[in-house]
Parts: structure tokens; C-alpha cells; sequence
């Protein structure tokens, strides 16, 4: 099982799961496949962002036989290094990688990642895990983490986000105390007299969704993360690379917000189409593509409008039903996060 994830091949020619255009429309492509093989296929210094919420090595069941959870720790390692390089090279100077993950494996990598000489490290983020459980002989896991980096050689793209000042649940008064400093932040109040306020690096309105053993569902991660970071380092028009898709969570976030978008998961990737059609309808735009046409070598490109072709793809698409009871959840969840200026 390991070597599928392992063994593909770099330069692109993997057997085992070669990425198919499942979706391309002006506003972001799809594909479902190995990420290593996707990556392969990509021109270099073209992405403006990338951010990664790759399987956590913890032996979950993602719902596809064509990939292990399960890895011994230096094969994990080795395959978390080749696809880290590979979006490392596709990012444009000045890009951004945002990497999410647990603070084991982020202490590891962060230190791998510091010593590439391409990146500039800009941060560690520090999530809140709400739903997390006690561990006998440990301490509380409380806590995942995103690590931050800036690709060298141009001047990032940094935008000040802010977020609703956190409120009391039960009498609904703001919780932060500004020690008399309060009316700085009228002229960053909303229409409801809620004052907007600056993120820092500790995020604590960002619990992970409950897994389950739906793939609609499994390892759902909430929008606003990815949210975040895409208004953080970017801007309108910018692409934001994803290669594992999950729930579509990062596809959401980058197309509500004006970004253009490539996405790939080596699952079943329903879901994220069925996301996308609730939210926005899908427009199959193949020709002239412009995410295609900037971020992908010309013969893939063709190869892959020729599959799509060849099976049918848009048939696919129209069959394609929304999640009509999640449209109002969908949307309040692009409501967290505003670039807003200092």
C-alpha cells in the first residue's frame, strides 16, 4: 500500500493513480489522483499560495484502497519531504505554504523546512482543538498547528485579516479586555456595532469538524482556516493550490473569495464537486483555460481535456446534485475572517 504513495513518479508517468481532470472551470480545476503525479505536471514559480492538510500518518480510513494511512515514520517522512518540495518548487517568489498539521510532525518538518534555503519562515499558528479528549500519562492534546513560509526571491503578499471580537455565549459581552482603549476599534465595527479585530498567530474559533466514517464528511476541516491564510497571502486573482482535497474546504474559501484555484485528492472526490455546485454551480470552461494554461505543461493540459472528454466528464458534472440542506451552513462559514486594513 505504502509504495503507491511512495513510488509514483516524479517526472509524472505513475501507474498506479495518474491525476484525471474530473472539473475545470475559469474559476479553478479538479483532479482526482496521486499528488505527486499532479505536482510533476506543473510549471514552476506559478502558484501564489499553497496550503496542505495531508493525511496525518494516524491509520484512518479515507474510503479509497489505493492508499495506506499507515506508514513506518521514515517512509512518511521521506513522502511528506518529496511532495513538500515539489510545492515549494511550483510556488512563485514571494508565494506562500501554509502547512497544517499536529505539533509532532510540525516540529520535524518545520526544522527540515528552516534549512531549505528557498523559504523564509514567517510563522507557527496555533489552533484550538475544542473536541480534544485526555490521554492517559500525557498531557491534554489541545492544540493543532500551521506552519507559516514565505518563498524567496520577491516580496510576499501580506494582508492585515481581522475577526469578530470574541463574545460570552451566555451574556453576550465581549470577552477582551483593552484596558481602556476600546474606541480605537469603532472604525473597524460592523453594521451591528461589533468591533472587527486583528488575528494573531493563536486562532481559538477554529475547532476541527467531528470525523466520520463518511468520505462526505471525514476529516472536514472548517473553512476559515484555509480561509485565513488565503486572505492573509494573497490577493483577487491569485491561484491557490490544494492536493488534498478533503471535504473542499480550501476550494470554497479560494473561489468565495476571488482566488483562483487547483485542486487534486486522491479519494473520491464527489463531495468537493457536490460542495461546489451547492455553493457556486460548476461552469466547465475547457478551452483556453486559465488556470490550465498558467500552471500546467502544454501536453498535460491536452491529455487531460482529452480524458475528461473521452469519460464523459461533463455528463459527470450535470449529474452532479448539491447538498441542498447545507447551503445556509456553507455560507456562514465564508463570514469569518476580513482584510480590513490597520
Amino acid at each position: 500500500m505504502k509504495q503507491i504513495r511512495l513510488k509514483s513518479n516524479i517526472n509524472g508517468n505513475s501507474s498506479h493513480h495518474s491525476p484525471k481532470l474530473v472539473y475545470a472551470g475559469s474559476e479553478g480545476v479538479l483532479f482526482q489522483g496521486d499528488c505527486l503525479a499532479l505536482l510533476s505536471q506543473m510549471l514552476s514559480d506559478t502558484v501564489d499560495l499553497g496550503f496542505a492538510d495531508p493525511p496525518f500518518n494516524l491509520g484512518k480510513d479515507y474510503g479509497t484502497t489505493v492508499f495506506s494511512d499507515q506508514l513506518a515514520t521514515e517512509d512518511y517522512r521521506i513522502w511528506c519531504q518529496t511532495w513538500l518540495m515539489e510545492m515549494v518548487r511550483v510556488l512563485r517568489p514571494g508565494g506562500a505554504l501554509f502547512l497544517y498539521h499536529w505539533p509532532k510532525w510540525l516540529i520535524e518538518i518545520g526544522h527540515w523546512l528552516n534549512n531549505l534555503p528557498t523559504l523564509e519562515y514567517r510563522g507557527w499558528i496555533a489552533l484550538k482543538m475544542k473536541s480534544g479528549f485526555p490521554i492517559q500519562n500525557r498531557l491534554h492534546p489541545a492544540h493543532y498547528g500551521i506552519l507559516y513560509y514565505t518563498k524567496k526571491g520577491a516580496a510576499p503578499t501580506f494582508n492585515v485579516v481581522r475577526h469578530r471580537i470574541p463574545t460570552c455565549r451566555h451574556c453576550g459581552k465581549e470577552l477582551p479586555d483593552y484596558g481602556g482603549y476600546r474606541k480605537k476599534f469603532h472604525k473597524y465595527e460592523d453594521e451591528e456595532g461589533t468591533p472587527w479585530i486583528q488575528i494573531s498567530d493563536f486562532w481559538e474559533d477554529t475547532r476541527p469538524e467531528r470525523s466520520a466514517k463518511s468520505r462526505d464528511e471525514i476529516t472536514e476541516l472548517p473553512m476559515h482556516v484555509p480561509e485565513r491564510a488565503i486572505l492573509l497571502a494573497t490577493s483577487p486573482g491569485d491561484i491557490v493550490l490544494d492536493v488534498f482535497g478533503g471535504s473542499g474546504s480550501t476550494y470554497h474559501a479560494a473561489q468565495f473569495h476571488q482566488r483562483r484555484w487547483i485542486g487534486c485528492d486522491i479519494a473520491d472526490v464527489t463531495p468537493i464537486l457536490r460542495r461546489l455546485k451547492t455553493c457556486f454551480g460548476l461552469h466547465t470552461a475547457l478551452e483556453d483555460n486559465p488556470v490550465l494554461t498558467r500552471t500546467f505543461r502544454a501536453e498535460f493540459q491536452t491529455t487531460s481535456i482529452e480524458g475528461f472528454n473521452q469519460r464523459r466528464g461533463q455528463r459527470v458534472i450535470d449529474s452532479i446534485q448539491p447538498f441542498e440542506e447545507k447551503v445556509a451552513s456553507f455560507h456562514e462559514r465564508a463570514s469569518k475572517s476580513k482584510v480590513l486594513g490597520f
